[in-house]
């Protein structure tokens, strides 16, 4: 059924055109129930179509140790490697320098330690410092504030170094480390490192005390090895023969070369003081005291004649031990 809009348009299309109504009813015939026009569309699919997902460039996909993908983006996984040494602490004070007077100390001389700090909070904040042993498990003094804000010195002589740490080598010098701590009011700590030469021109230090190892009688050789015969015995580090110890008649020892081998040592023929190979005492106490004896230069394997006047003697044996 044509509606009712449309009729009145071809009425008036009528009355205008006369001839071409009929053609207008055959248009309005062609039109449908509602009036549009029949277009060709195409058919609705009855599923909906399968969309490919868009390709990504993403990287490939790697096997992990255990078989796994992982579509992760790969980061570098290499980290730096961490330093050594000390790291100062945030806060703490800092050493601006470090380091002594001298670059070697020997017997009666003295060194002088010299510090210059400063800190993040100002050279106030820093309550002092000690100077240590390079471990830290002895202690020689304590830092005094020098002049201007910030700076420290110590002095310490050759024998308080060897009272807090005994001195003792062999080599001609040794290098002894120290170590310089300061703190804060905060208990921050700072330290730096330094090392000075101990030095003796005569190569060696004993118990302190420099000396010539290949002369002196009382370190003959090494430090502590004294001379039966005293300081002079000494020579190219070796002592020179001495009188043994007393030996009583009783004792069965009846010839120097006999005694001196029960000392663990070798007769020397008429080779001590002024050439003797013994010397004789009344008795055995008079020998120990070393009292009214009788030099005699006789050879090491002559026997002894005990008698009254000779009842103890000693013997030149060598002193190797």
């Amino acid at each position: 059924m044509v509606p009712c809009w449309w009729q009145g348009c071809v009425k008036m299309l009528a009355m205008k055109y006369g001839r071409t109504i009929s053609s207008l009813f055959i248009l309005a015939a062609a039109c449908g129930d509602d009036g549009s026009m029949t277009q060709t569309s195409a058919t609705t699919p009855t599923t909906a179509p399968t969309t490919n997902p868009a390709t990504t460039n993403n990287p490939p996909t790697s096997d992990t140790e255990d078989d796994t993908s992982s579509s992760e983006t790969s980061t570098d996984a290499t980290s730096s490697t961490p330093t050594t040494g000390t790291t100062p602490v945030e806060g703490a004070p800092m050493f601006l320098s470090f380091g002594t007077n001298v670059a070697t100390l020997t017997q009666d001389e003295s060194v002088t330690f010299n510090a210059i700090l400063t800190d993040p909070d100002g050279v106030a904040d820093i309550v002092g410092g000690t100077l240590r042993s390079a471990d830290e498990s002895l202690e020689f003094g304590v830092f005094v504030a020098a002049g201007q804000p910030g700076a420290y010195s110590l002095s310490l002589s050759w024998a308080q170094l060897h009272q807090t740490q005994p001195i003792e080598f062999d080599g001609g010098e040794s290098p002894r480390g120290f170590r310089a701590v300061f703190f804060d009011q905060g208990g921050l700590t700072a330290t730096d490192d330094l090392t000075l030469e101990l030095v003796c021109a005569g190569g060696a230090a004993c118990a302190g005390t420099c000396t010539d190892l290949a002369l002196d009688g009382l370190n003959c050789g090494f430090c502590g090895r004294t001379c039966d015969s005293g300081q002079d015995a000494c020579e190219a580090g070796g002592c020179g023969p001495a009188l043994s110890r007393c030996i009583n008649f009783d004792e069965g020892l009846d010839t120097c070369t006999a005694a001196c081998q029960s000392f663990g040592e070798t007769c020397a023929e008429n080779a001590c003081g002024a050439g003797i190979t013994t010397r004789t005492f009344n008795n055995l106490m008079w020998c120990e005291d070393d009292l009214n004896g009788v030099n005699k230069i006789m050879a090491c394997d002559e026997p002894q004649m005990w008698n009254v006047g000779a009842r103890a003697i000693k013997c030149c044996c060598t002193d190797t031990k």
